[in-house]
């Protein structure tokens, strides 16, 4: 089987509702896309294509202090300031994103990648936390119609053809969610390149995104 260097996952909070998977190979070239529900589902492919790397779209790590996200718990973060510092880096930079707190309506989701990563990690591959939101901003600019309808759909396959031309066959049949995981393989892929950039602090899962060019702020 086709070694895939880049991997993306755009990971859903439960496995009732599939998580989207790309593969790509070092030239940008497709290996394999599915839509894929369990985690073992997700490790299985992963152990079949034996990435280098994989980029999840969901944070890997909580702020620092927190050993969990239950309201219950008297566990507190350390910092000040709302979730961790490379999404307080992101609202800074005018990117909305979740924030990782006990609030977090996407709990389950942090729960299911922080163990995910971990499972993956002993497999001997690096994980890394990826945004596509972000990554799309920093690659074609703000002005990004709604990837929900019809026009943000188009407007995303255009634009990932362009970046990856070998792409441009098998977008058609992609969705957004299909379109969302190759652009966290793509991070992947300039983060390998030295083309990306760690906002954040590793302890608590830092976010890649494609390096801001001549010091210039996200478009």
């Amino acid at each position: 089987m086709a070694r895939a260097h880049f991997i993306g996952i755009d990971l859903t909070s439960s496995p009732k509702r599939p998580s989207a998977c790309v593969g790509l190979d070092e030239k940008l070239r497709l290996v394999f896309y599915d839509l894929l529900s369990s985690d073992g589902d997700i490790l299985e492919a992963i152990e079949s294509h034996c990435p280098g790397i994989v980029a999840i779209d969901a944070p890997l790590g909580l702020p620092k202090g927190l050993c969990c996200l239950e309201e219950s718990c008297s566990c507190q973060a350390q910092l000040p300031g709302k979730g961790r510092i490379c999404e307080r880096e992101l609202s800074r930079r005018g990117i909305p994103c979740y924030y990782t707190t006990k609030k977090s309506i996407i709990k389950n989701m942090v729960y299911r990648a922080i163990g995910l990563k971990r499972e993956i990690v002993a497999r001997g591959c690096e994980v890394i936390e990826v945004y596509p939101y972000a990554t799309k901003v920093a690659l074609f600019g703000r002005s990004i119609p709604p990837k929900s309808k019809p026009a943000g759909i188009s407007f995303l396959r255009q634009g990932l053809a362009k970046l990856m031309p070998h792409m441009a066959p098998y977008l058609p049949q992609f969705d957004h969610d299909l379109c969302d995981a190759l652009v966290a393989a793509y991070t992947a892929y300039l983060y390998t390149q030295g083309e990306a950039e760690v906002l954040g602090d590793i302890e608590e899962g830092a976010i890649c995104v494609p390096a801001v060019k001549g010091g210039v702020p996200f478009p």
